[in-house]
């Protein structure tokens, strides 16, 4: 495998973890949790689909210019949403 396939491969589990992090988020959410930080629990407050796209299009543009300038951190911040998706699912039984 090259290195931009595995670039890609981490660049798609970014994307893959935020996608993850919204889902269960929401359904954390319709269980009766909050949303912890402020800016974004005023746009859920505004509409979940506006929330719902203010973070997929911020991240997308982030993780891009990151792939771009600093390839090398990518498998960090896949790694990262892994473990924030484990969490996430740690508390999906206890909801």
């Amino acid at each position: 495998m090259g290195k931009e396939s595995i670039l890609l491969s981490w660049l798609l589990l970014c994307h893959f973890g935020n996608i993850a992090d919204l889902s269960l988020t929401l359904y954390a959410i319709s269980n009766g949790v909050e949303e912890a930080n402020p800016a974004m629990a005023w746009l859920l407050n505004i509409s979940p689909f506006l929330f719902s796209a203010v973070k997929i299009l911020t991240f997308s543009i982030a993780i891009e210019l990151i792939a771009k300038k600093y390839s090398k951190i990518l498998k960090w911040v896949a790694l990262f949403y892994m473990l924030v998706t484990a969490w996430h699912l740690s508390f999906v039984f206890y909801i």
